[in-house]
């Protein structure tokens, strides 16, 4: 409440609650004993210290059904037939960008990202369900760009990641909506004043134009920021050696 310029999130509630007659009262934590939901049982018949098993359905996909839908890229169809057939030129140049296959399946080892494991190439038709899971679901977080990327390529892998992420991010509804910008306002415009006349000139090559009798084909420009006086000089040719 005490924020001079709240923007985003923060202004929206500040318009809200002003419609209110409202009255904060600080309380400590160890005053403040109003039951939270992981203080409430869902279960208040439950005996202390029993147990519930709780089972969660997890949807997986086949090796079979993964390794289809690497084929159905065109780009990983080629690595992956590259890998497969062993006489095939291309492919010490693909184990040196650091893909291997494993059951079937193509991935890729990454310098840039901290992790042990290979990551999994992902077909372009997968990539925007891969965006969904990690974004748009309610257990999903918006971390900006560079921490998203960093999340997913633990175990994903295509080209182009981080700007297809940062595109993907651009159109996102609730950042645009609650992230803040961290740019600094853009400064006002400044003229400049000067001195005296013809203290800055500005200076400018006129594309070729039609040959004249001397063969000029070009113009030179001088112009005085200053009074806006302007000379122009006809050129055989653009180079300061021939003058």
């Amino acid at each position: 409440m005490n924020i001079k310029l709240p923007t985003g999130r923060l202004a929206r509630w500040a318009l809200l609650i002003q419609s209110f007659n409202v009255k904060i009262d600080y309380l400590p934590g160890r005053r403040n004993v109003v039951a939270d939901t992981l203080s409430r049982s869902p279960f208040p018949d439950l005996p202390p210290g029993e147990k519930i098993p709780i089972c969660i359905t997890i949807p997986g996909r086949s090796p079979s059904e993964v390794r289809s839908q690497q084929l159905e890229d065109p780009e990983l169809a080629k690595i992956i037939h590259s890998f497969e057939d062993s006489d095939d030129s291309d492919l010490p140049k693909w184990i040196e960008r650091g893909y291997l296959m494993s059951n079937g399946l193509l991935y890729r080892y990454s310098q840039n990202i901290d992790s042990e494991e290979a990551a999994l190439a992902v077909p372009h038709q997968k990539r925007d369900r891969i965006l969904h899971e990690y974004l748009d679901l309610d257990l999903a977080a918006h971390y900006g760009v560079d921490r998203t990327y960093r999340r997913i390529a633990q175990r994903y892998f295509w080209i182009g990641m981080k700007k297809y992420i940062a595109e993907y991010l651009k159109n996102c509804g609730d950042c645009q909506r609650y992230k803040a910008s961290n740019q600094k306002p853009a400064g006002l415009v400044q003229t400049p004043e000067y001195a005296q006349k013809f203290e800055v000139l500005s200076i400018d090559l006129f594309d070729p134009l039609p040959e004249r009798d001397a063969g000029e084909r070009w113009i030179f420009i001088i112009k005085d920021t200053a009074s806006k006086w302007v000379e122009l000089f006809a050129l055989i040719r653009p180079a300061a050696e021939e003058y």
